[in-house]
């Protein structure tokens, strides 16, 4: 039997919670749409039709990734940035789609320090929430001897934080 450390726990439960929001969500994307359609404002249906989808298409590219464990600790980052009412983007390379890559660049040790670190990077974000304009862009990057993961939160002018982690894995 295969037991669960606890941050596979709380990972789960969070994604039971982000679950549960995106479907709130989804059911109120679907009411604005249809009100804005029964007010003869097809239009402005349209355009929050496009709003959502650029959220979307930004949370989907998780899917992509094919560690469950760092595509669950990032959308979790991802879904947390939105909550905090900040437009979050994501980017890695193509070859990070790929399951294979996986085997030469993800431990199972590097769970616990990516999620206190996306952790970390929630609660500077949430202290920048009043704030307008502000972006989130997140980055995976292969390196040689592990993954690197980047949060950069910036307003128009200012960048005001960059957090870099560097997993790396040990030699044996």
């Amino acid at each position: 039997m295969m037991m669960m450390s606890e941050v596979e726990h709380v990972l789960l439960s969070e994604l039971l919670q982000w679950y549960s929001l995106q479907r709130h969500d989804y059911l109120n994307h679907w009411q604005v749409i249809m009100g804005n359609l029964q007010l003869q404002k097809p239009e402005k249906a349209l355009a929050y039709m496009k709003e959502t989808i650029a959220v979307q298409e930004q949370e989907q590219k998780i899917s992509h990734l094919q560690e469950p464990a760092l595509a669950a600790i990032l959308l979790g980052l991802m879904i947390g940035l939105r909550q905090e009412g900040f437009t979050a983007t994501l980017d890695f390379p193509e070859g990070m789609k790929k399951k294979d890559i996986w085997r030469d660049h993800w431990r199972e040790e590097y769970v616990e320090g990516l999620y206190g670190y996306t952790r970390e990077c929630l609660e500077l974000s949430s202290q920048s929430r009043l704030l307008s304009n502000v972006t989130a862009e997140v980055y995976l990057f292969e390196e040689l001897s592990g993954l690197t993961c980047q949060v950069i939160l910036a307003d128009e002018q200012t960048v005001l934080f960059d957090k870099l982690l560097k997993l790396t894995i040990n030699p044996e």
